[in-house]
């Protein structure tokens, strides 16, 4: 049992991880203060439980149980530690945790603070947090409110959560019924839900019906789904379909589908075929859909032939599609090869694509250059590229150069680019230096313009000042000029101000007014006021043009009012006609009167006929009696009004 108390912590910590229940980041700030437990019986009601507040509940009784009352063989304190030290010398071995389950059983509670005491000291925090837990939830067999104070005392943290679980744990599997009168008391919250959670999985550890009609009776918890999951997979273990029957008499909804999920996970665990036949009896929808997924996933674990053949019976749609990924990757963490010839087979379509990438990534793991020469045969096209760009990926994770060399004997073309583009955006994260310099003597025909633009944002974003420094000294103005805007427009999320400095290092128009553009961007998104002031300080020129464009992309998203406003500020010219351009499409969707009056304000009379017109095509689909009105007194010529009134 000490073992289950163990995993118990394990598999409700992952439960609470899943759905985002931590109980350390809202429970760490209060002071506990448990009072002496009291053995006098009162008429008096019962005082609320707290967290603080264990003992405001007492169990039935904390000593029904034989191993409670009456442990195997209580040792010393001392006696105890010596044995602990004496398994840390033997930690990692599969005989450990068995080892500790063994000596927790010997304490008592006369030397369990003692022991909690030595084990507070051990440095490994691994080893710390089993222990404790392993303790704790001995102790709370033994005194329950003592055993769940402590855990509250510990520090926030995963120690702290697992000890607190395991203390419920541990009462639960002695007085389930005196634990759960304490939880449901508790104030609403994570720590309720917590305690919730390892006490219904204690209970569906003997009786998961029982455990079911608790959870039924319960009126509120939080994430109640994912108390569902241990209930089933109790009840999956010692009788499926009494567990698929109760299942299917859930509420439609959530719970039902998590109900239906985990059956048909560890049914088919046991057994395959009968699971797939209840399966295909559940009504159309999610849950069907998913549970067909998971029954034929654990299938094909351990009968990957066998969940291949039944795929070709399934109809086309996504539970085919999604299967035949699982599929694929189950078989190929034990056979690559039979795994690939399986999806060469598969009709021509994006499943047999995800499914062959799905092969890839474990094939290249195992077998690194017979996956790669693989990908290199296979026929020019979409397939190609993908599965290039996954061996690249995984290539690059473990040997670069290795990587770099195979990438560069692949026929020249987009695929080889890509696989290139990734292996060096994986290098640069662990070594930008060494990833530049070989950006730098890359061909054309490897894509190096490409290369060296995205290796430079991704190096910005880890050490922009770093990416920076290298761009600036770059030998060649043209290479800077490449390089900076991106390094420059990466700088401009985080200090646009800053980033608004480095434009007088580039002296290409051209990189200007990319660059200027990005920080207008990121500029008007958190201050488009102070962008607008220095975007109209440009001259007239593409730099203005493009910044004002960008800027008011932005701006118009947030608030098209102050934009409008800001608009009609402006004095004719390409900037403001580039600008009036960008608000109209902005706003045509949400008021396309408003667009095309703007529009109607542009200076060139092509671009305004243009915008014109493209925001009336619109507005006719939208409100054709309005757009008509207005298109008669538009300044469109009478030949392009025609032309718009007769596609009405």
């Amino acid at each position: 049992m000490a073992m289950q108390r163990f995993a118990l912590p394990i598999l409700i910590a992952i439960t609470a991880l899943l759905t985002g229940i931590f109980i350390g980041r809202f429970t760490s700030s209060s002071s506990i203060s448990v009072p002496p437990r009291q053995n006098t019986s009162s008429s008096a009601e019962p005082a609320a439980a707290t967290l603080s507040n264990p003992s405001a509940v007492s169990p039935r009784s904390t000593a029904t149980s034989s191993k409670a009352a009456e442990p195997s063989a209580i040792a010393s304190s001392e006696n105890i530690i010596s044995k602990i030290k004496t398994a840390l010398t033997h930690s990692g071995s599969r005989h450990t945790y068995a080892t500790f389950s063994k000596i927790a059983e010997t304490v008592d509670a006369t030397n369990v603070r003692e022991v909690l005491g030595f084990v507070e000291t051990l440095r490994k925090p691994q080893e710390k947090s089993m222990l404790i837990s392993l303790f704790v939830g001995r102790w709370a067999e033994l005194d329950p409110p003592a055993a769940i104070a402590y855990a509250q005392n510990l520090p926030a943290g995963t120690t702290r959560n697992w000890a607190i679980t395991s203390a419920v744990g541990g009462w639960a599997e002695q007085d389930a019924s005196a634990a759960t009168t304490w939880a449901q008391q508790l104030p609403l919250g994570p720590a309720r839900d917590q305690a919730l959670q390892t006490i219904v999985s204690a209970l569906a550890d003997k009786d998961p019906r029982a455990a079911l009609t608790f959870l039924d009776s319960l009126p509120t918890v939080r994430n109640r789904q994912s108390l569902y999951w241990p209930i089933f997979s109790h009840w999956t273990v010692t009788d499926p379909a009494a567990a698929a029957a109760s299942a299917q008499q859930l509420p439609p909804g959530t719970n039902r589908d998590t109900a239906l999920q985990v059956i048909g996970s560890n049914w088919a665990n046991q057994d395959p075929e009968a699971a797939l036949a209840w399966a295909n009896t559940l009504p159309q929808g999610q849950g069907r859909n998913i549970t067909l997924q998971n029954i034929l996933s654990s299938w094909a674990s351990k009968d990957p032939q066998k969940a291949a053949a039944i795929i070709t019976t399934l109809p086309a749609g996504e539970v085919r599609d999604q299967s035949i990924s699982n599929i694929a990757h189950q078989w190929a963490l034990a056979d690559a090869r039979a795994a690939l010839k399986w999806t060469q087979e598969l009709p021509s379509g994006d499943a047999q694509r995800n499914a062959l990438r799905t092969v890839l990534v474990s094939w290249v793991q195992a077998e690194p250059a017979a996956a790669a020469e693989y990908v290199a045969a296979l026929p020019a096209g979409k397939m190609q590229e993908e599965a290039i760009a996954s061996i690249a990926l995984q290539l690059a994770n473990s040997d670069v150069s290795g990587a770099i060399s195979w990438a560069q004997k692949l026929p020249e073309g987009p695929a080889r680019q890509n696989a290139l583009a990734n292996i060096v955006g994986q290098w640069s994260e662990s070594d930008p230096q060494a990833a530049a310099d070989f950006a730098l003597r890359a061909s054309e025909g490897d894509g190096r313009k490409t290369l060296l633009e995205n290796l430079s944002r991704q190096w910005a974003r880890n050490d922009p000042q770093a990416a920076l420094s290298w761009a600036g000294n770059l030998p060649e103005t043209t290479l800077r000029d490449l390089v900076l805007p991106g390094v420059i427009g990466v700088i401009a999320e985080s200090d646009p101000h800053e980033a608004a400095k480095l434009i007088s290092r580039l002296s290409n128009t051209e990189a200007q007014a990319s660059a200027t553009a990005a920080i207008a961007w990121q500029w008007a998104g958190n201050d488009p006021q102070a962008a607008s002031k220095w975007v109209a300080s440009f001259p007239e020129s593409k730099s203005r043009q493009q910044a004002f464009e960008s800027l008011m992309n932005r701006w118009a998203q947030s608030d098209p009012y102050e934009a409008g406003a800001w608009l009609g500020t402006l004095p004719q010219g390409e900037s403001r006609d580039a600008a009036v351009t960008s608000f109209a499409r902005r706003i045509v969707s949400s008021d396309p009167q408003a667009a095309a009056q703007w529009a109607e304000s542009i200076g060139n009379q092509n671009l305004r006929d243009r915008q014109i017109e493209s925001i009336v095509v619109t507005w006719l689909r939208a409100d054709a009696t309005r757009a008509t009105a207005w298109l008669t007194n538009s300044s469109l010529p009478a030949e392009t009004k025609a032309r718009l009134l007769s596609t009405k």
